[in-house]
């Protein structure tokens, strides 16, 4: 695999290592949140049930390995697609604005110098496809639910001129659930930290712990920043 190559797939692995899981925090909105059974199985109902989602992910640690810093972009559940794009550092080369998109069970990734290529699919990258990151049965839907210990927290202003009203969980996410997303991922468990709007839908997750072999915890940031999307994706020509 040439360098630039690894790049990129490199990238994408880390991506889907934190899947497709947007909120200001704020004063107290003193709005009682509910409990997390009750609450996570609804978050996920509305994931599950979306026509699609916009996210993005980002962190301001450096793990001192390759690793995810950024990404962003669009899933969608029927039919299964993805297209956005991501950035980090791998085999020491850091990089940006990597396009890749997922569509039709094939994954094109939008290579340095190379670029399209679907020379290097999910299996190769020790990762699931992206695009089935909604999937009600193997997507990250189930992070949510099989998370333990959970407790509610402080209900918080944020949002569009601070009209929003955001309740807060915090709690452990399984090393196998992460697992089910990325094979890979090191950790047993990730502290979890999610937000979830007064209609129930997950709009913020916070993922600390070991996604990276030979490397330092780190905290993901991951906005869902938008609902009941729908968008075609092709492949790219």
């Amino acid at each position: 695999m040439t360098t630039p190559t690894r790049v990129a797939a490199g990238l994408l692995s880390a991506l889907v290592a934190v899947g497709a899981l947007t909120a200001c925090s704020g004063d107290d909105g003193g709005s009682k949140a509910t409990s997390w059974s009750d609450a996570g199985a609804k978050a996920k109902e509305l994931l599950d049930g979306t026509s699609g989602i916009e996210v993005s992910l980002s962190t301001g640690d450096d793990p001192g390995t390759d690793y995810l810093s950024a990404a962003s972009g669009t899933i969608v559940a029927d039919p299964p697609a993805f297209e956005g794009t991501v950035a980090g550092r791998v085999s020491g080369f850091d990089a940006s604005s990597i396009d890749v998109v997922s569509v039709d069970g094939t994954l094109w990734i939008n290579a340095p110098i190379l670029g399209w290529t679907d020379q290097y699919q999910p299996a190769d990258l020790c990762a699931p496809d992206p695009a089935t990151l909604l999937d009600p049965s193997t997507g990250v839907s189930n992070v949510l639910t099989s998370s333990t210990g959970v407790k509610a927290g402080k209900s918080e202003r944020g949002g569009t001129d601070n009209k929003e009203i955001f309740h807060t969980y915090a709690g452990t996410a399984t090393g196998d659930s992460i697992r089910a997303i990325l094979p890979c991922a090191e950790g047993d468990e990730f502290e979890a930290t999610y937000r979830l709007d007064d209609e129930g839908h997950l709009r913020t997750a916070r993922l600390t712990g070991v996604f990276f072999k030979d490397a330092d915890p780190l905290t993901y940031t991951i906005d869902v920043t938008k609902y009941d999307v729908t968008k075609d994706i092709s492949a790219p020509k």
